[in-house]
């Protein structure tokens, strides 16, 4: 699994392995090392809620993944910085930093992470999943059919402040953060610190169509863009990163509270 905070193509990752993982099988017993993790549930509700359940089908919104069940319950996980998920074959080692476990007739379980317990572990009865409080605050997906050059340039042109913060703004556009913001802005030629207000139509554009591309490719790649440090800016983001075009050393800048890498000569 992936390693950097979990944001859009990372999120997928995961429900991709949730649904590898948990395909078939049967929820035995729910065992929580560390009720942190958990939210708006105890460990006894999340246990019960889920014995004898089956997951049927798994939703990704924004950097939430749903996973529902053919019981009237479903549940939730964030990731927050550090969270992930290892399978484990019955009599395997526990894997580290093991906060819940989902464990299944036969005695394979699978493990929610979380070295920093930033993440959460909800469960949720009969509900829609845009019921969900969480879910229901978030901004459109970016590579929905609703998210049109139309609705993001009317978001845009709608809020004054620098395209590095709208685009990690979650109730704007639910999905994109830190890392991601910096590929976009890269792969776009923007600095990330331009003001929203100072974008051309031209540039929303390209703004607008590297969000899809970044976004559909990291996913293609299952969210892993180490291998490929010649053409994306996540592979150099750091200490004397440089830029797979120019080969100029990237710049660092606070935006917002957050770091943000870019090129000074590929980016205006």
């Amino acid at each position: 699994m992936v390693s950097k905070m979990p944001e859009l193509p990372d999120v997928e990752a995961r429900r991709r392995y949730f649904e590898e993982a948990t395909a078939g099988k049967k929820v035995e017993k729910v065992s929580v090392s560390d009720a942190r993790i958990l939210d708006r549930t105890t460990p006894a509700a999340l246990a019960r809620g889920l014995k004898g359940a089956r997951f049927t089908d798994t939703n990704r919104r924004g950097k939430y993944l749903l996973a529902h069940t053919d019981k009237p319950v479903t549940l939730l996980l964030h990731f927050g910085m550090t969270g992930d998920l290892v399978y484990r074959e019955k009599g395997k080692q526990r894997p580290r930093y093991d906060r819940a476990a989902f464990c299944f007739e036969g005695g394979s379980c699978l493990h929610f992470t979380d070295q920093r317990l930033f993440g959460k572990v909800a469960l949720y009865r009969e509900t829609a999943d845009e019921d969900i409080p969480d879910i229901a605050k978030l901004g459109p997906e970016p590579l929905g059919r609703s998210f049109t050059l139309r609705r993001f340039a009317s978001i845009v042109k709608g809020h004054r402040t620098t395209i590095h913060q709208l685009l990690m703004d979650q109730e704007l556009i639910a999905g994109i953060g830190n890392i991601f913001s910096d590929e976009i802005t890269y792969q776009a030629g923007v600095r990330p610190d331009r003001l929203t207000t100072s974008l051309s139509d031209e540039e929303i554009r390209r703004l607008f169509d590297r969000t899809k591309w970044v976004l559909k490719r990291a996913i293609q790649l299952n969210a892993d863009l180490d291998g490929h440090a010649d053409t994306f800016i996540i592979p150099n983001r750091g200490k004397d990163g440089e830029c797979p075009g120019s080969h100029e050393k990237l710049a660092r800048k606070t935006i917002g509270g957050r770091t943000s890498y870019y090129c000074p000569s590929c980016q205006k």
